[in-house]
């Protein structure tokens, strides 16, 4: 389940107080601080990153609005013949792909053709932990999605 370290947006157009007791001399005793908007939440899981490396192989390069190089051609692949250069070629979309996003560090890229579609390992670690795992991520042809194995 993902963790979200920051605090909730109820209410988040209102300034926080310190809610401190009457001071000594008939003040409120708070502490009034604005929020900075753009700094509520911090992501720090690894599932949201693997979740969003997912959503990058969903997406065809080209069809996400004012981002152009977002997304992947993998799918174009798919009824390419297993060779030594569209092997070579898929990993260097998904170290490309990879490389857009930068809490993540892969280690190493392998491909496998599948009976309906490509089966991509890939050994990767979260910058924040720095603890290796491997994700076994499989393009399907008939359903056209990315889904972790």
């Amino acid at each position: 389940m993902p963790r979200y370290i920051g605090f909730s947006t109820i209410n988040a157009n209102k300034p926080k107080t310190t809610n401190l007791p009457v001071g000594s001399a008939g003040g409120v005793g708070g502490v009034k601080k604005g929020i900075i908007f753009g700094k509520k939440f911090r992501m720090v899981d690894e599932q949201l990153v693997v979740q969003d490396f997912i959503n990058a192989l969903n997406i065809p390069k080209g069809s996400k609005v004012g981002q152009p190089n977002f997304g992947t051609t993998l799918w174009s692949f798919i009824f390419e013949p297993n060779t030594k250069d569209v092997q070579q070629l898929l990993e260097l979309e998904i170290r490309r792909v990879a490389a857009l996003d930068p809490r993540m560090q892969l280690d190493y890229v392998k491909c496998y053709p599948q009976e309906n579609g490509i089966l991509i390992e890939v050994q990767m670690a979260i910058t924040p932990f720095n603890a290796p795992f491997t994700l076994n991520v499989f393009f399907n042809q008939g359903t056209n999605a990315a889904t972790v194995q």
